[in-house]
Parts: structure tokens; C-alpha cells; sequence
């Protein structure tokens, strides 16, 4: 072998190596007596007795089986700390060392730092492309939006103009764009104005920390408070100028609704299986119950299909049965065929008054059933209805007469009607009645409470709670005995319910085609006679 490339190998395995080639009888005697049964090198491999079936080669710190005894001495110290032995080796200087204390220990820095600073370099270099690419963009962005604020008349103007809502746009925003602008602005044009960028900073910073102290003072307001027990008033005397000023936008443009969550009625939730939720019924005029059926089981089968997968978690919010419901016979000998359109009335009112408070009316109580009674006149005034379609339309003239409709939401009285035929329809044909039972529960313990939260003095609002109250009882007894009478009437209202939405379809167009036809002879004759 070539002297100067073996040199190069390492001792440990330089030893290993022997030329192939045929040595003098003189240079035998160089080689040192070994033990007949093994010869151990100067770096500890041992080789063993030709013609023997022991390992060719054994760990030099150790013996076969990992443990360390009677060769304890053949494992090399740290390189380092000279006291434990070696277990590592540095990848670029070689030398031996026990552990990560010694690696990083001063007598190793100018290797362990120059490899940190690399892998440091390293990585900033591939991120300063993308770092630079995004400062630049943003550079671009401040400087044309600077541009188009002095045409538009200021930063303030230029936001307002591009938002939807005006009022969202502070002074104190307007200002930090401002000054973030004239920022990028002198970055990009590489000017030395760097009294002008300390005072830039220093004006961001105090907007910063002026921003921090007023949600701080909220918070410190707010501090030891429990809101559940203010009023209105002293709510709103927490809140600063600005504060109010955001407030009153937010109501103003219907903002504020976006930060409730809308409640999903219960009563929209049905089993899979709706196919046959309507069974026929025999009437005198079969056609006509045959097609009110057929509506309502296509109607079942949309909801069912578009709604069944999302909604289930809403069976789990349906309201308790009322414990106690008497029979029928000991509150009435002969209940009038009129009660099932009085039911309708009384389900309309509960139902767009749920929705009308989101669900939720525990802190609302009075307001609740006072809607109730002002929309259902069955349960309020003891009007008697004689078919669907006028209890429906009474409930509907009543939401308008009562200055509950919104003009945001003119569909409102027209969900209440297919709320009221999913009431009806219950959640499954085992259990056509639990819906109306349930929803009559929540209302007559709601009226049954609002009652008792009544002062005594004012007994006319007492006994209106009283008495609807008993009519919500006695409408569950009717309910409960008369189960297979509700398929009819829920298919009597699906089909009011479809010929309203058709209604208003057709309206819709008519109203469309009447608007495009005025603008249509305000451009002149489409069609010009020709002599």
C-alpha cells in the first residue's frame, strides 16, 4: 500500500491492514510473541485462533455481551474533560467527547459556535427571500394607498369611501395608516430621514398603548361586576363615547346580529323514515284528502332528506312533557270540532314568539307571553276560528297590527306557518303528538310563571295568564286523545303553507316584470312603426 495514503487512515484502522505482499525471513522476527489462543492489537481488536469458531472481531470498549468488564481500559477518555470516557465523535474536528456538556463546554466553542452560526446563516438565508419578497409587497401596498388618499382628501375619507360601513372608520385607525405609509414610503425611496422615522415610531407607539389603556379601563370597569344582575342603564353608563358611538352604528346597520348565534327550532328535527308520517284517513271526498296528503308527504321528504343529517343534535333540546295532563272528559262532555283551528292560532303565536327571541326567553319572560297573547287571539282575546286558513291569516294581520314584523325579515310570518305545520307533524309516525305536547308544555309553564312574577295588585294581567294557561292545558287533553286527528290537520296546513310560498312567488315576478316594464317605456318604444 502506498505509505502517504496509509498514513491517512486512522490508527485503529490502520493496524487492521496488511500488504499482500510476499515480506523477507528478516522482518518475522519483528513481530512480537502472542498468546497461542487469540492476539489482541494495540487498539483492542482482538483476532482469534485460526481454525476456531469464536467472532472475528469484539467491541474494544466492551465485551460481546455490551458490558464493559476487564476491558475497561481500552476505552479512550474525553477528549475534553480528560475524565469520562468517550462516547461521541465531533463531526468536523474528530475529536472524542462523553456527552452534550462537553460538546458545548469552552474548550470545544470554536467548533460547537461555528456550526451554530452555519446552521443559523443557513436558515436566514432561506428564509430572507420570501422576508424581502413580503416587505417589498407591503412597501408597494402603503405607498399606492397613500397616493389615493391624497385625491381622495385624506386617509380617513379613502377608508371611509372603501368600507361598507362608515362609521367603522376611527380617527385613531385613519392616523396609523397615515403614519405607516409615510413609513413605507421613506423605506422604499432609501432617503435619510431617520429624525423623521423616530418620531413616526414613536407616535405608533403611542397609539399603541392608548388603544392597550382602553381596554383596560373597560376590563377595570368591569372588574368585580356582575352584568346578569345591571340594568340597561348602568351598562351603558360603563361605556366610553367611543364605545356608544360603535354601538349605536352597529344597531343601526344590522351588525349586531352577526355576533348572535341563530337558533334552529326543534321542531325541524324528524326521523329518516318520514315516507308515511300522514296515513290516509277515510273521507267524503277522497281526492281532495288524497292530494292534501300527497303535498305533505313531499314536503316531509325534503326537509327530512335536507335536514335529518345536521339536525339531530336538536332532538336533545326539545322541550319536557308536562307531567300532568287530565282527560279530556273531565275538563269538557263535549269538545267542539272548532278546538283543532284554536290550536293552530295558539301554535302560531308560540312559535314565531320563540323565534322572535331567538329561542331563548328566560330573561325576556313577560315580553314572551305578552307576544303570544297579542299574536294568538284564541289564546289572548278567545276568538274561535272555523278553518286553517283564518287562523293562520289572524295570526299573521296580528304580527303586523303588533309592530312585530321587521322589514329586514318579511319571511318571518310565513316560517311561523311551516313551523306550525312541523309541530304538527311530530317526529315520527309512532309519535305524531309529542311535538304539539311539547310545545304547549314550555308555553303553559312560561304563562304559569309569568303569572306568579305578576304583582298582585295587577290582577287583569294575572288572570289573562291564568286563562290562557288553562287553555294550553286544555288543548295537550285534546292533543293526547285525539293523536290520528293531527295528520289531517298538519297536511291541511303544509298545503296553506305551499299555496302562501306560491303566492308569493308569483308576487314577486309580477313585481319584477312591472319594475322592468316602467324602465323599459322610460327608454322609449321597443318597436318603431315603419311607413
Amino acid at each position: 500500500m502506498d505509505p502517504v495514503v496509509r498514513r491517512k487512515i486512522p490508527a485503529c484502522v490502520r493496524s487492521l491492514l496488511t500488504d499482500i505482499a510476499a515480506k523477507e525471513e528478516e522482518h518475522l522476527s519483528d513481530w512480537p510473541e502472542t498468546d497461542s489462543d487469540s492476539v489482541t492489537t494495540k487498539d483492542g481488536i482482538t483476532l482469534p485462533k485460526r481454525g476456531t469458531s469464536e467472532p472475528l472481531l469484539t467491541p474494544a470498549n466492551g465485551t460481546t455481551d455490551g458490558t464493559t468488564e476487564g476491558n475497561v481500559s481500552l476505552v479512550k477518555p474525553c477528549g475534553l474533560c480528560l475524565s469520562k470516557p468517550s462516547c461521541y465523535t465531533c463531526p468536523r474536528c474528530n475529536v472524542l467527547y462523553c456527552g452534550l456538556a462537553c460538546y458545548r463546554s469552552q474548550n470545544h466553542s470554536s467548533c460547537s459556535e461555528e456550526f451554530y452560526r452555519e446552521s443559523v446563516l443557513q436558515e436566514l438565508k432561506s428564509q430572507g427571500a420570501t422576508d424581502e419578497e413580503g416587505k417589498r409587497k407591503m412597501h408597494e401596498i402603503l405607498s399606492r394607498l397613500r397616493q389615493s388618499a391624497e385625491s381622495e382628501g385624506g386617509m380617513e375619507n379613502l377608508l371611509r369611501n372603501l368600507g361598507e360601513d362608515e362609521n367603522s372608520v376611527t380617527e385613531q385607525d385613519a392616523h396609523a395608516l397615515d403614519l405607516l405609509s409615510r413609513l413605507a414610503e421613506i423605506q422604499s425611496g432609501g432617503d435619510e430621514k431617520a429624525h423623521e422615522v423616530q418620531e413616526i415610531l414613536a407616535k405608533l407607539g403611542d397609539i399603541e398603548n392608548r388603544s392597550d389603556e382602553e381596554e383596560a379601563d373597560l376590563a377595570e370597569k368591569l372588574t368585580g361586576l356582575d352584568i346578569n344582575f345591571l340594568s340597561e342603564e348602568e351598562l351603558w353608563s360603563l361605556l366610553s363615547a367611543q364605545e356608544k358611538e360603535k354601538f349605536e352604528s352597529l344597531v343601526k346597520e344590522g351588525g349586531i346580529g352577526g355576533l348572535v348565534v341563530l337558533w334552529s327550532p326543534w321542531w325541524e328535527w324528524h326521523e329518516t323514515d318520514t315516507k308515511a308520517l300522514i296515513e290516509e284517513l277515510q273521507s267524503e271526498n277522497q281526492e281532495e284528502m288524497h292530494d292534501v296528503n300527497e303535498k305533505k308527504d313531499e314536503k316531509i321528504k325534503e326537509v327530512s332528506c335536507s335536514k335529518v343529517q345536521s339536525d339531530k343534535a336538536l332532538k336533545r333540546s326539545i322541550p319536557p312533557i308536562s307531567a300532568k295532563i287530565p282527560p279530556l272528559h273531565t275538563l269538557s262532555s263535549k269538545p267542539s270540532p272548532l278546538v283543532q283551528y284554536n290550536l293552530i292560532n295558539a301554535l302560531y303565536g308560540y312559535t314565531f314568539s320563540l323565534c322572535l327571541y331567538n329561542g331563548d326567553f328566560s330573561e325576556i319572560l313577560l315580553e314572551f307571553c305578552q307576544a303570544v297573547l297579542a299574536i294568538s287571539e284564541g289564546l289572548g282575546g278567545g276568538r274561535v276560528f272555523n278553518s286553517v286558513p283564518e287562523a293562520l291569516d289572524a295570526g299573521i294581520r296580528a304580527v303586523s297590527a303588533g309592530g312585530y314584523f321587521d322589514s329586514e325579515d318579511p319571511l318571518a310570518s310565513l316560517r311561523a306557518v311551516e313551523a306550525v305545520a312541523h309541530v304538527l307533524t311530530g317526529e315520527s309516525r309512532e309519535d305524531t303528538e309529542g311535538y304539539a305536547l311539547s310545545a304547549l308544555s314550555q308555553l303553559r309553564t312560561a304563562l304559569s310563571e309569568a303569572k306568579a312574577s305578576v304583582p298582585k295588585e295587577d290582577e287583569r294581567t294575572r288572570r289573562v295568564f291564568f286563562q290562557a294557561g288553562k287553555k294550553c292545558q286544555f288543548f295537550q287533553a285534546w292533543v293526547k286523545e285525539n293523536p290520528r286527528s293531527l295528520g289531517s290537520l298538519a297536511g291541511c296546513v303544509w298545503t296553506d303553507y305551499e299555496r302562501r310560498e306560491e303566492e308569493r312567488t308569483l308576487e314577486g315576478k309580477k313585481k319584477c316584470f312591472e319594475e322592468g316594464w316602467e324602465k323599459s317605456r322610460g327608454k322609449g318604444a321597443l318597436i318603431e312603426e315603419i311607413e
